[in-house]
């Protein structure tokens, strides 16, 4: 998945486009602080929530009833010694607070999220429930219903989309994952046209991404299956190759995260084809 980019600035940007709803505590709700280690949402009502990254601790919540008034004790949401990544992203609507954070141990310096956190908080902010996923980019984006009774977090890529939603005293369920599917131009079996390989994709199901086995039909026995990512009507590319049978060997597997299957007609000869510019073409193939 693709790195993910700090949220702190662009929920201070959800915070303001809030503005327009028709709830009169989301119009008032707003970021109040937003810096590399802490967010501040100050609701309708007055009240501010505080979330912060603590170096060793992980990340810690507190809470006053106005701008005046001392914070709460700290509470930490999420215990970790792993390191912070760079800002925390707040949404908040009708007294419910949505946050997303990330821990990683080199994240400041690029390393992608390695532990992300979403959590809720709502009512007088004295419980929240927490919801953690491990190596993955995060999530993109939440949203609050308009009641500030659900909250649903998702997350998108080339080759599939993933949410969790959270209710008003049931807390998280289980993260959902839809997979993308292959064109039907694509799907069935492919011999390599000198004779030394051929494909078969698998279509995407319920709880499986869309993939292909590579097996050899001449020379060093190979056979691999490989996920496929990055889909569109006419190229997909393979992902990480399991080795099932033999060692491998030229194009079984596909040069991973290299390479793509191009087919520009339903038709026509599919090519296996080096990311580079100009394209190279590896391998070439017609539908048995």
């Amino acid at each position: 998945m693709p790195h993910k980019v700090p949220w702190g600035v662009a929920g201070a940007l959800l915070a303001v486009i809030g503005v327009s709803g028709c709830d009169s505590e989301e119009k008032a709700s707003r970021i109040v602080k937003d810096t590399d280690d802490e967010a501040v949402v100050e609701l309708g009502d007055g009240r501010q929530v505080s979330l912060r990254y603590r170096q060793g601790t992980g990340l810690v919540e507190r809470h006053r009833s106005t701008a005046d008034a001392p914070w709460s004790e700290p509470r930490t949401l999420y215990a970790t010694r792993t390191e912070p990544c760079t800002g925390i992203d707040l949404n908040a609507r009708h007294g419910t607070v949505a946050v997303r954070a990330d821990f990683a141990a080199y994240c400041r310096d690029g390393e992608p999220p390695a532990e992300t956190v979403a959590a809720v908080g709502a009512g007088e902010f004295e419980k929240w429930d927490t919801h953690v996923s491990e190596d993955w980019d995060g999530w993109d984006r939440v949203r609050i219903a308009g009641d500030g009774r659900s909250a649903t977090f998702a997350t998108k890529t080339w080759s599939s989309g993933t949410t969790v939603k959270w209710r008003a005293g049931r807390g998280f369920g289980a993260e959902h994952t839809a997979y993308k599917r292959l064109g039907e131009r694509f799907l069935g079996t492919w011999r390599a046209t000198d004779g030394s390989h051929r494909l078969t994709f698998r279509q995407a199901g319920p709880d499986r991404p869309a993939g292909l086995t590579v097996e050899t039909l001449k020379g060093t026995a190979c056979t691999v299956r490989m996920d496929v990512q990055n889909i569109w009507k006419d190229t997909v590319e393979p992902d990480e190759a399991e080795l099932v049978r033999g060692r491998k060997t030229v194009n079984c597997p596909a040069p991973e995260f290299d390479s793509k299957y191009v087919l520009k007609a339903p038709d026509g000869e599919m090519r296996l084809q080096e990311l580079v510019e100009p394209p190279k073409t590896l391998a070439t193939y017609r539908k048995e």
